[in-house]
């Protein structure tokens, strides 16, 4: 398990560095605009990467990312850099949205206004959080991949005139 971690730590060093070196308009423009691909499969691959990286599979995002982007035959590249989407500091608030979204769905509702967001608050509400976090992944999905379809024809259009 450790080496799995240190692994996971390792791929999204890698990425930073690309990330770093490209900047993000060169990166939009060469990886998404210009990729291979039609719009409909580089919008799935942006849903999926955006559900595997909010769902509760906390270090095996990136091994989950990449086995089912080659399974349905989407753009990996895609589907990892937005799987990146629970980076440190967005973490306290996809816990958060997650326990929120879940409290709606699971007894034993926690009041949110008279606690701390802490880990030991998650693990007593463990149930709640991995039904949110799957609730909460299934709607940035369809909202990110609806709205990056919708970007990348008006993209792909705008090229073309």
């Amino acid at each position: 398990m450790k080496n799995f971690i240190q692994n996971s730590i390792k791929s999204q060093k890698v990425f930073y560095r690309y990330f770093r070196r490209k900047g993000i308009k060169r990166l939009f423009k060469e990886n998404i605009l210009e990729s291979d691909g039609d719009n409909k499969s580089k919008a799935l691959s942006i849903a999926l990467g955006i559900f595997i990286g909010v769902s509760p599979f906390w270090g095996f995002h990136t091994v989950l990312a990449l086995s089912l982007a080659t399974v349905f035959k989407l753009n990996k590249f895609l589907t990892f850099v937005f799987s990146q989407i629970s980076l440190a500091p967005f973490i306290p608030f996809i816990i958060g949205i997650s326990m929120f979204f879940g409290s709606f769905f699971v007894e034993g509702k926690t009041n949110f206004s008279h606690q701390e967001l802490n880990l030991e608050m998650v693990k007593h509400n463990l149930l709640q959080y991995v039904v949110g976090s799957f609730i909460f992944a299934t709607l940035l999905a369809i909202s990110f991949g609806f709205t990056f379809f919708y970007l990348l024809n008006l993209f792909r259009k705008e090229s073309t005139s």
